[in-house]
């Protein structure tokens, strides 16, 4: 299974209402003294689950590397998890302006079990770190950290059992084999 959750801070489609990780004291029409926490940060939530086995965070101002995440999260076996920094056009539009309008507060995370980065974009995003994403600690202290904006494969574990695996039954379940269970059920209700 693979959930992408788009993150852009708002509820756009209930006509902007503040949402668990709108800023702290944005001003919406459900909080018009603005909001009183401190947004959650959904990359490190997931990172807490135990049985996680995939966890990325990509943004919507870098088409390259949100289509290779996904298509990672996509192909991996197990839960993965996406989060989408992308920008509101209605209500938020400049929300993410300074990590689109400055390079420098982006960290791109590569590694050759996680994303590879393009010379082209190696040009314009200059902070990089080589990140293997099977350190659960390391992705979880960079899920923590908000400047620089970390964009990339923070953890994947593919030796986590998947619950489609624990559960998958001891024999084939064919509809010949089926069939065959069920003769014999109603045989045993045969009137001769």
């Amino acid at each position: 299974m693979t959930v992408l959750m788009h993150d852009n801070g708002i509820y756009g489609l209930t006509k902007m209402q503040a949402s668990p990780t709108s800023p702290q004291g944005l001003k919406s029409r459900t909080t018009p003294r603005g909001t009183y926490l401190e947004p959650i940060n959904p990359v490190s939530v997931s990172l807490g689950i135990r049985n996680v086995s995939f966890v990325a965070q990509a943004v919507d101002w870098i088409p390259e590397l949100l289509h290779d995440i996904i298509a990672q999260a996509y192909h991996h076996k197990g839960f993965s998890f996406v989060r989408v920094l992308q920008r509101c056009p209605e209500f938020l539009l400049h929300r993410f302006d300074d990590w689109v309008q400055n390079p420098d507060k982006m960290l791109l995370l590569h590694h050759a079990n996680g994303v590879q980065i393009s010379p082209a974009l190696a040009k314009v995003y200059r902070r990089q770190e080589e990140h293997d994403p099977s350190d659960r600690n390391r992705a979880r202290a960079i899920a923590s950290t908000a400047d620089p904006m970390p964009v990339g494969v923070l953890y994947r574990n593919p030796n986590m059992p998947c619950y489609e695996d624990l559960r998958r039954p001891d024999r084939l379940y064919t509809p010949d084999v089926i069939k065959s269970v069920l003769a014999k059920e109603f045989d045993k209700f045969t009137i001769q």
